[in-house]
């Protein structure tokens, strides 16, 4: 076996493709020692595991997501009713979800694989899409405070159909 100590997270000399991936992957799991245990397993064929916790860790934000669509989903349609709206335009406005989704998520995606930034491809869009997110919910949810209850609609339901958006815009990369 090969063994390479590198403590920074470059690949090991002579090593592309997919052996590059698992040795800097696997630095990023184990620290000090994972480039050297991944490009042993990188050249004998072998693919780097990750602990369970650590996969655990990476699903929690699409578990919050998830948790954000169960939330919306079901209380959107009383609040447009509560709002003024009538209820085929509060039903009517739940289709925003699948069909924002249908083009927030291919275009989103390739945009986030042309990024070059220091922190990464995905770290910047998934941060910019938990502050839009959070932005636009803020305001849907005090459109009847922001504005009268007559106008209020007029507001809450573009409104919910850009939250769609951003939500969509965090769960892609």
């Amino acid at each position: 076996a090969i063994s390479v100590g590198f403590r920074d997270c470059r690949s090991a000399p002579g090593l592309s493709g997919q052996r590059a991936l698992a040795s800097r992957s696997a630095c990023k799991m184990g620290g000090e020692g994972g480039v050297a245990v991944a490009a042993t397993k990188a050249r004998k064929g072998e693919q780097v595991a990750w602990p369970l916790w650590k996969l655990c860790l990476m699903a929690l934000p699409q578990l919050g997501v998830q948790v954000l669509w169960c939330f919306i989903g079901p209380n959107s349609a009383p609040y447009m009713l509560h709002l003024g709206a009538g209820p085929s335009l509060a039903t009517l406005n739940n289709i925003a979800g699948p069909i924002t989704g249908f083009f927030t998520g291919p275009i989103v995606g390739a945009l986030s694989d042309t990024l070059t930034s220091r922190w990464g491809r995905r770290r910047p869009v998934i941060l910019a899409g938990l502050a839009s997110t959070w932005v636009a919910g803020v305001l849907f949810a005090s459109s009847e405070h922001l504005f009268s209850k007559d106008t209020a609609i007029f507001f809450a339901a573009p409104m919910y159909w850009v939250m769609d958006v951003t939500i969509n815009i965090l769960q892609t990369p």
